[in-house]
């Protein structure tokens, strides 16, 4: 016999469950942007989004990027290094052309 799994869900562009939605290991789906949310508890109970839409990541401090694709990069800010020194450059797989604005 066949299950049938229904989630908490919102048909609201851009929302979320709250803490008070969803309880530890339940998920939430909002059909409209088609993101998929849970609830964690590592000390510390919250929300997290397990999936949905691109978007956009901050990242600071030195980053290293090993075997990924980066699709139609854009990188604000100023420039601290204008040469990249690719110790393996047989092996080089990603070719990434940088906008850089200030």
């Amino acid at each position: 016999m066949a299950q049938t799994l229904k989630l908490k869900r919102s048909s609201v562009s851009g929302k979320a469950p709250a803490l008070g939605d969803l309880q530890l290991g339940e998920i939430g789906l909002n059909t409209f942007d088609g993101k998929l949310y849970t609830r964690k508890d590592n000390g510390t109970a919250s929300i997290v989004k397990l999936s949905g839409g691109g978007g956009d990541v901050t990242l600071t401090g030195a980053q290293t990027l090993t075997n990924k694709t980066l699709t139609d990069p854009a990188i604000t800010g100023t420039i601290l290094e204008d040469v990249f020194t690719i110790p393996d450059a047989a092996n080089l797989k990603l070719i990434l052309a940088m906008a850089v604005f200030n």
